[in-house]
């Protein structure tokens, strides 16, 4: 789905999301999510910051809602700059193994998301020498915690399922720091 570059927080939270959830999930076989509740909390820094709630039930059943969730299983916190970039698809993939909500249609990665608690630091060298700073906290838990440096083509690559995480690291492509235990147990969300 293509979002407008002047599209505002509130405009992509309210209006973009439902159609973009909508779409995701008409293609997507539900069997096997009954009774689930996926959330997804974004946490956008910049002049003015924003929160607002995902929350998937059921794989069918979507409510977007400003402001924090209590207990999200994800909560995403980026700037706005990345995250305009994000939703353009200016910077394709930055987020996408968190906010595709086809893929989380699948029973084996949402039980996979539910039980793991720990924050994950994304820096993405972007091509201008920049580097893009991602935050993701699962289940509220601050840690274990980890960093991934890493180019966001290659980062765009692994989240497609095209580059290996492991083959990532092994070749200097990914670069790792923290705990490394959590990092490798990551590995089943980023597919």
């Amino acid at each position: 789905m293509e979002v407008s570059e002047n599209v505002t927080v509130q405009e992509y939270f309210e209006q973009v999301v439902p159609e973009m959830v909508k779409e995701q999930l008409s293609g997507t076989s539900i069997a096997g999510m009954e009774d689930t509740m996926f959330t997804v909390e974004f946490n956008i820094k910049g002049d003015q910051d924003y929160v607002y709630g995902i929350t998937v039930k059921d794989a069918s059943e979507l409510e977007v809602s400003e402001g924090p969730l209590e207990n999200a299983m994800i909560k995403v916190v980026l700037d706005e700059d990345m995250w305009r970039k994000a939703v353009t698809g200016k910077m394709e993939g930055a987020m996408d193994m968190f906010t595709d909500m086809g893929q989380s249609a699948d029973r084996k990665r949402y039980n996979a998301l539910n039980s793991t608690s720990g924050t994950m630091n994304v820096e993405l060298a972007m091509a201008d020498g920049s580097v893009a700073p991602l935050k993701i906290v699962f289940n509220g838990a601050a840690s274990p915690e980890v960093t991934f440096k890493v180019g966001i083509e290659d980062w765009a690559l692994m989240q497609k399922g095209e580059l290996a995480g492991p083959t990532a690291f092994m070749t200097g492509k990914l670069k790792i720091e923290g705990d490394m235990p959590f990092a490798m147990s990551l590995g089943n969300l980023m597919m």
